[in-house]
């Protein structure tokens, strides 16, 4: 298990966070603060969540938070792109966004998937030993 501020999903979810707080700035006042503040959370809850996944040894555990994790980032990536249709944020944010949402999609299917492998993996071994009588 790595440090979580190591690990490169980790890293792009954090700027993603960063580059959100400094669009949230610019937005306009009716959507500075309800909105922005959602999208914020949002990110902020995204991080926690790898967080938790990382920390966790419990391979059903670290699937949960990745799966919540997933959930989390699909309603980020939702009202990201309504900022992009309504131009809350300038051409260079939403092409900053983008890059980063893609890649932490990515890491993120692929740790999920993993994760579950590894868990099938090991309840097949768990169950294998399990039927072996000893005597």
């Amino acid at each position: 298990m790595a440090l979580t501020q190591d690990l490169p999903i980790s890293n792009s979810m954090y700027k993603l966070l960063n580059l959100i707080i400094d669009a949230r700035q610019q937005f306009p006042k009716a959507f500075r603060y309800e909105f922005g503040t959602e999208l914020m959370m949002l990110a902020v809850h995204c991080c926690e969540y790898i967080r938790y996944a990382n920390t966790d040894m419990n391979l059903e555990h670290r699937a949960d938070y990745l799966m919540k994790f997933l959930c989390e980032f699909d309603a980020l990536k939702l009202l990201l792109r309504v900022c992009e249709e309504r131009h809350l944020t300038s051409l260079t944010q939403t092409a900053e966004i983008c890059l980063l949402a893609e890649s932490i999609g990515k890491q993120s299917t692929g740790w999920y998937k993993k994760t579950v492998a590894d868990l099938q993996r090991q309840k097949a071994n768990g169950s294998q030993q399990v039927a072996k009588p000893e005597l």
